[in-house]
Parts: structure tokens; C-alpha cells; sequence
């Protein structure tokens, strides 16, 4: 089915509700999200993007929570959402509900079998034999030192993220109060950054030495994929807090049942966040279904950061 199909199947049942905002974008962002946890697969149709069924499966979470996915109806037991932007059937998986499953063909996927590999092994080559994301950081000290350009600490068109984890992060646009920084307020070291490019919502993302007059900048490209690109520097950006013993902060709130990271996530990161609970309207917030669960899994899954 085509993104325009699925749209046209969908955009009715809006209208009869009434609803008068940008229909297509939460249409597209919902599926997009269903593609992420492996509801559905993306695929091209007839040169358009569209998306088809996954084999249904369900995946443990812990002892008295799981998650349905597929297309599989279940009319035999309806799951109750626990927030009201969910479309994921969490549930409780009880010996009736999994023999019931199992019956329509339904089986358990392990939650490792599910995550995959690690998100951040896509930037390297498999015979670099690189085994941690510190070595995955290493790589690329390497490409910043003998590939990379020479910078200016009084330039003007790049700031640098400092290394204060769990700090308001900000953004580029207003880097007042934030992590984000000139280069000729930081000590030396390696940063991630980013140069301003053809205009003010365009910045590339970058890997930055500052050290003495000998201060470099290497440009962080993958695949010509900007998506991909600021997915490397985020990565990076943790392995430098494992590097300098300060690892990047992910927050529990257990009263309200939310999570905050404190830095731009990683899309391997908001894959399990996605499959666990629901974005807030506030920046990389979640309301998850059980913190200490999310807290659990997060620091298996992800031992590179620290969550409190």
C-alpha cells in the first residue's frame, strides 16, 4: 500500500471526526513509528513509498508486560491502552492470551532478536573488526586528525556541544545557557559540533579537536544521508561521555511515569523507547508504561549511558 492509499484509506474516518489539522503529516508519522518497532515494512511501490504487513509476534518485556505486533486482529481479547496516544497492544502476557495467540500462529520474539545489532555498527565496515562504540570513536579521531580541516577558535559559523551531561542541552539557534558553545570557550579536547551551512535551520554536523593552534573540524557524512549523519554525531556524542568518564543522562520520573533524556537520542535509542512508551509534546520526553522496566532495559541495552 502507497503512503497516498494508505492516506485515502485513513483521512475519512478524520473528516467524520471532525478534526481540521494537518492529517497526512500524523498519518505519515504514526506509520513512520510502525516502521520503526517492525509493525510495518517500509518498502518502494510503483516508485512511490509505501509500507506493507510484518509476520505478527509477540515480544516479553518483563514477567507482566509485553507487546503485540503485526497486523493480527485479536478479537478474542481487547488490550487496554495505558496512554491515549498509544497504537502499540501492550498487554499482559498470561498462559490463555499466549495459547490463544499461539493458536492464530502468533509466536514469541526474543527482545535481543528484535533490538538487533547495535544501531551504531551501520558506520562501520564489518572488516574494520570494530567491537565498542569507543572504537567506533576512535575511528573517527583518526579520519579528524588525518582528513580533517584546519579551524579557527574565534570562527564564528561553528559551536561545539561541551561535555556537560545531563545539563540543559538547547539548541543551535539559541545556544545561550546551553551545551551548545563557541569553540574558543572550550578546553582542549575532542567535541562534536556543527558549521552552519546554507542557512540557519542547516547545520552539519561535525567532530572537533581543540588543542593549542592545532585545532581541526571533520565534516560527519555517511551515505549522503543528513538522517543518518546527525544519528553518527549522536552517537559519538556518547561515546565521548564514556571516554571522559561522564556519560550522557537519561532521567526517570518514576511518579509520573516519564522519561527525559538530556541529549539528542539516537535512533537505535527511540526504537526501544517507541516499543516501551509514547513521545510527550516536550522535547526527547516519554511516558512509559513502567520506569523501572524502561530503566532496566535501557541500561542493558545501552550501557554506555547512565540513567537515573
Amino acid at each position: 500500500m502507497t503512503r497516498r492509499e494508505l492516506g485515502c484509506v485513513i483521512e475519512p474516518f478524520f473528516s467524520a471526526a471532525s478534526f481540521d489539522g494537518d492529517t497526512g503529516r500524523i498519518i505519515q508519522k504514526v506509520a513512520d513509528r510502525m516502521v520503526e518497532v517492525g509493525e510495518l515494512a517500509d518498502l518502494k511501490v510503483e516508485n512511490q513509498r509505501g509500507y506493507s504487513a510484518m509476520p505478527s509476534r509477540w515480544i516479553k518485556l518483563q514477567e507482566n508486560i509485553a507487546v503485540l505486533l503485526g497486523t493480527t486482529a485479536t478479537e478474542t481479547h481487547r488490550f487496554s491502552p495505558f496512554h491515549t496516544n498509544q497504537f502499540l497492544r501492550r498487554f499482559h502476557p498470561s498462559d490463555k492470551i499466549i495459547a490463544d495467540l499461539s493458536r492464530i500462529g502468533v509466536s514469541e520474539q526474543s527482545f535481543e532478536d528484535w533490538l538487533g545489532k547495535p544501531e551504531w555498527k551501520q558506520f562501520v565496515n564489518p572488516s574494520q573488526e570494530i567491537v565498542s562504540l569507543e572504537g567506533l570513536l576512535d575511528l573517527y579521531i583518526n579520519r579528524l586528525d588525518t582528513e580533517g580541516s584546519p579551524l579557527s577558535l574565534n570562527t564564528t559559523n561553528i559551536l561545539a556541544v561541551d561535555h556537560r551531561p545531563g545539563d540543559f542541552f538547547g539548541s543551535k539557534l539559541k545556544p545561550k545557557n546551553s551545551r551548545w558553545v563557541s569553540c574558543n570557550q572550550l578546553d582542549e579536547g575532542i567535541y562534536v559540533g556543527a558549521q552552519l551551512g546554507q542557512n540557519e535551520n542547516h547545520w552539519i554536523p561535525l567532530l572537533i579537536r581543540i588543542q593549542n593552534d592545532a585545532c581541526r573540524s571533520l565534516e560527519l557524512h555517511f551515505r549522503n544521508d543528513a538522517t543518518a549523519n546527525i544519528d553518527l554525531r549522536n552517537w559519538l556524542l556518547i561515546a565521548l561521555g564514556v571516554r571522559n568518564q561522564q556519560k550522557e543522562v537519561i532521567i526517570l520520573d518514576h511518579e509520573a511515569s516519564k522519561l527525559q533524556c538530556t541529549f539528542p537520542i539516537p535512533l537505535g535509542i527511540q526504537k526501544i523507547l517507541y516499543l516501551i512508551g509514547e513521545p510527550t509534546e516536550k522535547w526527547q520526553q516519554y511516558v512509559v508504561v513502567n520506569t523501572v522496566l524502561t530503566g532496566s532495559l535501557l541500561s542493558r541495552c545501552i550501557p554506555e549511558i547512565r540513567v537515573q
